[in-house]
């Protein structure tokens, strides 16, 4: 979504509608930890499927971090 060293701000949502347009079925995960906190970042105008954010870049202890799922998508598990 953004670029720390350059300040570079992507087209998330445009990207993931050309994106889709081609395949409706393709899931797509944006990484805002630059982002949150340093400008408006609303999940439901992204329309991505998947969003990661870090706490310590707002006030949380380094290690926390959250994954944002779109209802209805699944997250399938990685250990079985």
């Amino acid at each position: 979504l953004a670029n720390n060293e350059v300040g570079a701000v992507q087209p998330v949502s445009r990207i993931v509608e050309s994106v889709k347009a081609v395949d409706a079925g393709v899931l797509v995960h944006t990484d805002a930890a630059q982002a949150v906190g340093k400008i408006d970042v609303d999940v439901s105008e992204l329309n991505v499927d998947y969003l990661t954010l870090v706490g310590h870049k707002f006030g949380a202890p380094k290690g926390v971090a959250a994954l944002f799922h779109r209802e209805g998508v699944a997250l399938p598990s990685v250990l079985s």
